[in-house]
C-alpha cells in the first residue's frame, strides 16, 4: 500500500452526461471500463450540494466548508517562527480538532468520523486516539520549523516513545532527499522539547469480543484491491473505510497547485459501491493541511508524511470497537521493507511505517489498547508489487478495473484519473503491458514513446520521481517488467531502447528476477490462521 507522502493529492460534476452521481445511477457495471469512469468537466455548486447531504459531511467543526474533498488551504500560513507552537485539542461529536496556535497563527484542523461509530467508542480510548496523535501529528513540524518547544494540553501519550523511534528512522530518508541534512534534522529533533500536561493519561481497559472480520484500508491501488479480494474470498467479511486527505488547491510561489485525487476516487466509490453492494466508510483527514510543504510557504520537502499509516491505526480503532473486528488490514507490499545507505552513512527507508518492522510496532501498542484483541496485519506483505499486480489482474479482474494507483497531482488529471506524467504512472504501465492487462481499459495512455523517457527509473533516477523510483530501489523490478513486456510483443521507443541497452541483462538474469519478483516471500505479521488460506491462492496466481 503505497501511502501517498510528500508527492500526494475537484469536485465531481453534476449533470454531465457520462459522469457523477446521474452516471452512477445509469451504469452498467458489468462492462465497466476507462469511458464511463472518465471524469466530469467542472465542479458546479448543485453537486457540493449533493455531496454536502451525508451526514457525516454536515456540521463540520470548520467554517465555510464547501466540500471536505479540497483544501479551503487558499494560501500559504507562511512559516511557524523557531519558538513555542501550542496544540489544543478537542474531542466533538464527529471525531476530534486540533488546534496550532502561535502569535497570532490559529488554525484548526478537524478529524472527522461517522458519528454514529465515534459517539460508540468507549470514552476513555477516545481520550487515547486524542492525545496520541496530536503529538504524532505535530512532531515533524518540530523538525521542519526547527521549534524550540511544542506544548500539549493533553497529558504525556501512551507511546511517545515507539513515535521518537518512527520518526528518527523517517528522517534518515527526508533528511536524505533534502541533498543530507539527516544529521540536521536529527539535531532540531533532540533539541525539541515537549511539554505536556500534567492530568493522569487515560486507562485503556476496554470491554471487546471481536469476531473474525477485518476493516479494511481502500484506495483503490493495487494493494488495498487485492487485500478486499482476499479478505472476501477467505470469509473476514471485510468493513471498507477510506481516509480522504484533502485535495490541494494553492497558490505556492507563483504556482496554482492542484490535485484531484478525491474527485476522481469519489466517482470510483460511488460506482464500487453500486456494483459490490458494499458501503465505504468516510473518514475526513483535515490533518492533511497540516502535513503539505505548500501550505506553509516553505520548501518542497519530505518532512510532514512519515507517520501518515499510524495515524490511520488510530482512526480505525472506532471501526474495529464498533464492528467488532479482529483484524486491521492494510496493503503494503513486500517492497515497502526495502531501503538503502545514504552518502551520510544511514539506512534509508522511502516508507518506513509501511515495513514489516513497524507493523509489528503496531500491534505492540493495539496490543495494549485493546488488550490483544486486534492485530493489524498486510496479507500482501509476502509478496513484492510487480506479483500484487499479478494477483489483481489474474485472480480478482472485477476490481481490477477500478484501479487507481496515481497521486492526481498535477493538471493533466483534472479530467483523468491517470496523469501519464509521473514516475508512478509509468511504472504501473509497464506491470500492466507485462502482466497481459490492457492500460487503456481503466484510462491509462501509452506510455512506451520517447517523450516518457524521464518518468521510467529503469532510465535514469531523479528526484522528481516518486519513492522507489527515485531512490533506485525499483529498478530491477521495472528491468523485469520491461522484459516480460517485450515477451508478450509490446512495442514502442521505450521498449526499442529497453532492447538496446538492457535486454541482455535481463535475459542473463531471468531466473533470479523470477524468483525474486514472482516468489512467495516468508510472511512476517500474517496470523497463521490467515495465512494457510492465503499461501496457496498466491501460489496458485503466481505460478501462472
Amino acid at each position: 500500500m503505497t501511502i501517498p507522502r510528500v508527492d500526494k493529492k475537484g469536485c465531481l460534476a453534476a449533470g454531465s452526461p457520462g459522469s457523477g452521481v446521474e452516471a452512477a445511477a445509469a451504469l452498467d457495471t458489468s462492462s465497466l471500463s476507462a469511458e464511463v469512469i472518465s471524469l466530469p468537466e467542472a465542479s458546479t455548486v448543485e453537486n457540493d450540494s449533493l455531496l454536502l447531504e451525508d451526514p457525516l459531511v454536515q456540521e463540520l467543526p470548520i467554517d465555510n466548508m464547501v466540500w471536505p474533498g479540497i483544501s479551503q488551504v487558499k494560501s500559504a500560513f507562511g512559516p511557524l517562527k523557531q519558538n513555542i507552537v501550542y496544540v489544543n485539542s478537542d474531542i466533538v461529536e464527529k471525531g476530534l480538532v486540533f488546534t496550532l496556535k502561535q502569535g497570532v497563527f490559529n488554525h484548526s484542523f478537524p478529524l472527522v468520523m461517522p458519528e454514529a461509530i465515534w459517539s460508540s467508542f468507549p470514552d476513555n480510548l477516545k481520550k487515547v486516539v486524542r492525545d496520541n496523535i496530536a503529538h504524532l501529528a505535530s512532531v515533524e513540524l518540530g523538525v521542519m520549523f526547527n521549534l524550540k518547544k511544542i506544548k500539549y494540553d493533553t497529558p504525556l501519550p501512551q507511546f511517545k516513545s515507539f513515535f521518537v523511534e518512527l520518526v528518527l528512522k523517517c528522517l534518515a530518508y527526508s533528511g536524505d532527499c533534502a541533498s543530507g541534512k539527516t544529521m540536521d534534522y536529527i539535531s532540531r529533533l533532540c533539541n525539541l522539547e515537549f511539554s505536556f500536561d500534567s492530568q493522569t493519561p487515560p486507562y485503556t481497559t476496554v470491554d471487546f469480543a471481536p469476531e473474525d472480520r477485518s476493516v479494511n484500508t481502500i484506495t483503490f491501488g493495487k494493494e488495498s484491491l487485492v487485500s478486499y479480494g482476499l479478505c472476501k474470498e477467505i470469509g473476514l467479511n471485510p468493513l471498507l473505510v477510506t481516509v480522504i486527505e484533502p485535495d490541494m488547491d494553492i497558490v505556492y510561489r507563483d504556482e496554482h497547485l492542484r490535485s484531484f485525487e478525491n474527485k476522481h476516487k469519489e466517482d470510483l466509490r460511488i460506482q464500487f459501491e453500486k456494483e459490490f453492494e458494499v458501503q465505504m466508510h468516510k473518514i475526513y483527514n483535515g490533518l492533511g493541511d497540516m502535513n503539505f510543504y505548500a501550505h506553509w510557504g516553505v520548501d518542497e520537502t519530505e518532512l510532514g508524511w512519515s507517520s501518515q499509516l499510524t495515524q490511520y491505526m488510530f482512526f480505525l480503532l472506532p471501526f474495529c470497537y464498533s464492528f467488532k473486528s479482529k483484524y486491521m488490514v492494510f496493503g503494503n507490499e513486500n517492497s515497502c521493507d526495502r531501503y538503502y545507505y545514504s552518502k551520510e552513512g544511514f539506512k534509508c527507508y522511502p516508507v518506513y511505517d509501511q515495513s514489516a518492522e513497524w507493523i509489528g510496532h503496531m500491534n505492540a501498542m493495539l496490543h495494549t489498547m485493546m488488550n490483544g484483541r486486534v492485530k493489524a496485519t498486510s496479507l500482501v506483505q509476502s509478496i513484492q508489487e510487480i506479483a500484487v499486480a499479478k494477483v489483481l489482474y489474474q485472480r480478482y479482474p472485477e476490481l481490477a478495473k477500478y484501479q487507481m494507483s496515481c497521486h492526481a497531482d498535477s493538471d493533466s488529471a483534472e479530467f483523468n484519473r491517470w496523469c501519464n506524467t509521473c514516475s508512478k504512472c509509468a511504472r504501473i504501465y509497464t506491470f500492466m503491458k507485462a502482466l497481459g492487462f490492457d492500460p487503456a481499459s481503466v484510462g491509462l495512455k501509452d506510455m512506451f514513446s520517447l517523450e516518457f523517457k524521464k518518468h521510467f527509473s529503469l532510465f535514469s533516477q531523479t528526484k522528481d520521481m516518486r519513492g522507489f523510483d527515485g531512490s533506485g530501489l525499483g529498478r530491477d523490478e521495472q528491468l523485469f517488467a520491461f522484459y516480460l513486456a517485450a515477451q508478450r510483443g509490446a512495442t514502442g521507443d521505450l521498449i526499442d531502447l529497453f532492447k538496446k541497452d538492457f535486454y541482455e541483462e535481463a535475459a542473463a538474469r531471468e531466473e533470479e528476477l523470477r524468483t525474486d519478483f514472482f516468489k512467495v516471500h516468508k510472511p512476517l505479521n500474517v496470523p497463521p490462521v490467515l495465512w494457510k488460506k492465503i499461501k496457496p491462492i498466491f501460489e496458485e496466481e503466481l505460478r501462472k
